[in-house]
């Protein structure tokens, strides 16, 4: 066999067409399948194939061995005409998702796999890129992203702090309102299905992302201030209200010294923090936090729990929240970038879920590839790299993630 191009395209659009060939049946239409748009990406770099319908999961199985798309959306809205215009479609609501992706925060391991280099010197770096390159003082950078166990269960960490606020503060049922979808990729998607939040606007969607990640969380109107009528006792069920205390108290708990005085509170400050640390530990503990502020002043406290509500807060993509037409990828089809599944996860199974095992669809013989350069790759129990401009035979689950990341290429 010749040499490709990296990624060689010919070669992997042929396996996601046997696959698809073999196992569409496990392909699902989604509830209301002909007021949803779908949307399709191709190997030939041609753009999405975009405002297509389908009558039934059939003819929907049809379309996916017919042109094994490297890519496969559907709408999160319902429609009147999904296949018209979207002036013409007759937008009838839509439902709430979320999307977490790890490339999204930062994560240690990131500095371990993740490149940048500057579009402009060739300056290059680990991890997520600085705001202007250190080189030139330019913003343009490529990307080099990967992913590890590490960084997918980080993502799954997120998306189960989603689900406790949407079932504890919300009132979701996880049961009939919930789904929860491993990306393909790098995260988790979870989609909310309810008449009580089909016809909320942009608007009220951005209310509901501020409250989950967290916003503009106030310590003086959480309970903090002695002169605050609420502030005496706070019940550990309230919302953010008891989200925040018990925000504030794990921080407290397991900071070091070195991180107190990190967060820029003042020598003084971080000093009386620590010294009564077992005393404001157990006013919050008692649910008190206004007489936590005999220890440590207000502005600090802000401070603390500004860093604090991170740990609670969940980590989401606001635009796609916020988006009420938003394309979102079908479960049991496969995303083009890593070879792998999207999948639904039974939200009670979420916990023990490994994609990197579960999501994986092409198993079974090797493959002769010439690797550009890669990180470390832990897929299906078995780590190999990293690599540098070498060539190996892999495992074809290995070679097809490389092949679909456009890091190697088909050897002879």
């Amino acid at each position: 066999m010749v040499e490709q191009d990296w990624g060689s395209v010919q070669f992997v659009a042929e396996q996601f067409r046997r696959y698809y060939a073999l196992n569409v049946s496990s392909v699902e239409a989604p509830s209301e399948i002909r007021q949803r748009e779908f949307g399709f990406l191709s190997f030939e770099d041609r753009g999405m194939f975009r405002h297509k319908g389908f009558d039934d999961a059939q003819h929907l199985r049809h379309y996916l061995v017919d042109y094994a798309p490297s890519h496969t959306y559907y709408s999160s809205a319902y429609y009147e005409a999904p296949e018209a215009a979207m002036e013409f479609k007759g937008w009838q609501g839509a439902d709430l998702v979320f999307d977490i992706d790890a490339d999204h925060f930062s994560i240690p391991c990131q500095e371990d796999h993740d490149r940048w280099r500057c579009r402009t010197c060739g300056e290059e770096g680990t991890g997520h890129p600085p705001e202007s390159c250190p080189g030139c003082g330019k913003a343009a950078f490529i990307e080099e992203n990967w992913l590890c166990p590490q960084c997918l269960e980080a993502a799954k960490y997120e998306a189960q702090k989603l689900l406790d606020i949407l079932i504890q503060d919300f009132g979701f049922t996880p049961s009939r309102e919930l789904t929860v979808n491993f990306s393909g990729n790098r995260g988790y998607h979870v989609h909310v299905r309810s008449a009580s939040v089909k016809k909320l606007n942009q608007l009220a969607r951005r209310e509901i992302v501020d409250y989950i990640m967290g916003t503009g969380i106030n310590a003086e109107f959480q309970g903090f201030n002695q002169g605050l009528r609420g502030g005496r006792y706070i019940s550990l069920q309230e919302g953010w209200r008891g989200r925040s205390v018990r925000a504030l108290y794990d921080f407290i708990a397991d900071a070091s010294p070195e991180v107190v005085e990190d967060l820029g509170l003042g020598k003084a400050a971080a000093r009386k923090l620590l010294k009564n640390r077992e005393t404001i530990l157990g006013l919050l503990m008692e649910r008190r936090p206004r007489n936590v502020v005999k220890y440590v002043d207000l502005k600090s406290i802000g401070m603390l729990m500004e860093v604090a509500v991170q740990e609670q807060a969940a980590a989401i993509d606001t635009v796609v929240t916020t988006d009420i037409h938003r394309l979102i990828r079908l479960p049991n089809t496969l995303h083009g970038k890593s070879g792998w599944l999207t999948q639904e996860v039974p939200i009670d199974d979420l916990a023990d879920y490994d994609p990197l095992s579960s999501a994986v669809a092409f198993t079974g013989g090797t493959l002769n590839i010439h690797i550009k350069r890669a990180p470390e790759i832990f897929i299906a129990g078995e780590t190999y790299g990293p690599f540098e401009d070498e060539r190996t035979e892999l495992p074809m689950a290995h070679a097809m993630f490389l092949l679909c990341r456009k890091a190697a290429k088909v050897a002879s």
